[in-house]
């Protein structure tokens, strides 16, 4: 079960408007979302109501969506307005890549302590030449 949901995503992103993001493709694009951060998960956190997990999979999701997106605006060009976004015809396709990194770059900075490779720091010395 997913840690986010197709409401917070719609909140999140501000895509009230059912025809332009249709409810099946946030519900395809949480469940990859999830997908995804489950196999990246630390074992101890697969059942875990963190709240970074949930801010983390919703930003994920935004991020595929915009994707999804971004590969439709290819085949289409008008402009895109919700009450976060506004994308004019033209620039849309990269707007929207742009935007879908900067969504999976903040979710994977949330993930990242729960994560099974969470990275850690490694104490150095400074030693002198001999």
């Amino acid at each position: 079960m997913p840690f986010s949901d197709e409401s917070l995503i719609r909140t999140h992103s501000g895509w009230a408007n059912t025809s332009l993001v249709p409810s099946s493709l946030v519900v395809q694009r949480l469940e990859d979302a999830h997908q995804v951060l489950l196999s990246a998960l630390h074992p101890d956190y697969l059942q875990s109501e963190d709240p970074r997990l949930v801010l983390a999979e919703t930003e994920l999701a935004t991020a595929f969506i915009l994707r999804s997106l971004a590969t439709e605006a290819g085949f289409e060009d008008r402009d895109i307005r919700t009450t976060q976004i506004t994308l004019r015809a033209g620039s849309r396709v990269r707007n929207l890549i742009e935007l879908a990194d900067n969504e999976e770059s903040l979710a994977w900075s949330h993930a990242r302590p729960l994560l099974a490779c969470a990275g850690s720091r490694i104490p150095l010395r400074l030693v002198s030449g001999g």
